[in-house]
């Protein structure tokens, strides 16, 4: 296994995939200290940097695309330890973090996060990426508690996660804020400090009221801009200047393509599915969310008095749910919108490879599963999930992806599709 002798004050970038040994002396990796003794497995796709706090030797193997640097100097900047020193200062509970894709703000979530567990101080951190998400799995966002220095977010042990049901939050603005109030309660019970750590959806009118109304609903006691010009200002001008801090870009932070950001989200999922079962729920005993079949009134497809594959009825609010065999015929359709109002149709077997939220009676997530099909005569629903106790499901929140248990993302459907 290939060594790297440092000196006190030496400092390297560690490229993903990569792992490393502490053979001997103390090392810093994301602002946490790493003993003697102490492993990390660098991701690939991820890069971050190792600051020798004594003389040390480190062992390394390298994967696929991984390396070692030695820099020049720290690449950190001066700025991000002042403002660690303000946060000890002014004590603050909440912190957010703003910036676009590929600015490092997980990174930078992680190092001050590290830096204050030095002082004494319990973090929690709130990942609101979900599609790239370091605690939880992918469609989720989740906020985990730092119990130990750690070399990426991943590392943190999920406290909570929260099903967001896609893996970027337009279409689902509305869970997504729901989930950082959510969370950020959670946290603040849990923790001296959360630090919140926000996607890279800054512009454009759905990206601006994103930020907006999450900045205004959680009301951030500091608000942490990192940015590398001025593409923030169109937001923090909204923001009292007391509450904000610019902060710059680590200069050696790594961009990702999208065909990198989903191949990475392919392998979580593919990692969280492994060793999966297809369990059966019984839908007469287990809530469903998110959707509009099982919230009505159950009624006889033979009374609506039309030639048609149909297989299952709903009477709701907003007219007819209809569950079909095959396709619909137009005339048909419009017989039932004469008579019901609104018609939802929906085709049998159109519900398979659906993303879905699995809770249990308190409404936690207790992990997200993939439906492999519906019996409508029935009311069953199998799911094929890491979930091994079936018994523990009390409801089912539909997400807008099809997922395989591959992790191969096949496509989307509409919110309220079902």
């Amino acid at each position: 296994m290939p060594e790297l002798e440092l000196k006190r004050g030496d400092v390297v970038k560690l490229e993903g995939m990569l792992s490393l040994h502490v053979k001997d002396g103390k090392v810093s990796i994301s602002g946490g200290l790493h003993e003697k003794g102490n492993k990390l497995v660098v991701p690939r796709a991820k890069s971050l940097p190792l600051e020798a706090e004594t003389d040390a030797v480190i062992e390394y193997t390298l994967g696929e695309s991984g390396s070692v640097e030695r820099l020049p100097g720290r690449t950190i900047s001066r700025e991000w330890d002042e403002l660690v020193a303000d946060i000890l200062r002014e004590k603050p509970r909440l912190v957010m973090v703003i910036g676009n894709v590929d600015v490092g703000k997980t990174f930078f979530t992680t190092y001050v996060a590290n830096t204050l567990l030095k002082h004494g101080v319990r973090v929690a951190a709130l990942d609101g990426d979900v599609g790239q998400s370091d605690i939880g799995p992918p469609s989720t966002m989740g906020i985990g508690i730092f119990e130990r220095p750690v070399g990426i977010l991943h590392e943190v042990p999920t406290l909570a996660a929260y099903f967001v049901g896609s893996m970027s939050p337009s279409n689902h603005m509305l869970e997504f804020i729901a989930g950082m109030k959510k969370l950020v309660e959670l946290g603040l019970k849990e923790a001296d400090v959360v630090i919140v750590n926000t996607p890279g959806w800054i512009s454009g009118g759905p990206g601006r009221a994103l930020q907006l109304y999450v900045m205004e609903l959680l009301n951030p006691d500091l608000l942490v801009a990192l940015q590398r010009g001025r593409e923030l200002e169109h937001l923090l001008i909204s923001v009292p200047h007391v509450k904000v801090r610019r902060i710059s870009v680590y200069q050696k932070v790594r961009s990702r393509s999208t065909a990198e950001r989903t191949l990475l989200r392919w392998l979580a999922l593919a990692r969280y599915f492994e060793g999966s079962s297809r369990i059966t729920l019984d839908l007469r005993k287990v809530r469903l969310g998110r959707c509009y079949y099982h919230t009505g009134e159950p009624i006889d497809p033979k009374t609506l008095d039309v030639q048609a594959p149909i297989i299952y009825t709903e009477k709701l609010p907003e007219g007819l749910l209809i569950v079909t065999e095959g396709k619909l015929d137009q005339k048909i359709m419009q017989e039932l919108e004469a008579k019901f109002g609104g018609v939802k149709v929906v085709a049998r077997g159109s519900e398979q490879n659906v993303l879905v939220g699995l809770m249990d009676n308190a409404d936690v997530l207790l992990s997200i599963g993939i439906i492999d099909g519906i019996d409508y005569a029935r009311e069953r629903m199998a799911v094929i999930t890491p979930v091994k106790n079936g018994g523990k499901i009390a409801a089912v929140q539909f997400g807008s992806m099809r997922i395989k248990p591959t992790g191969e993302e096949i496509g989307t459907i509409k919110p309220g599709t079902f």
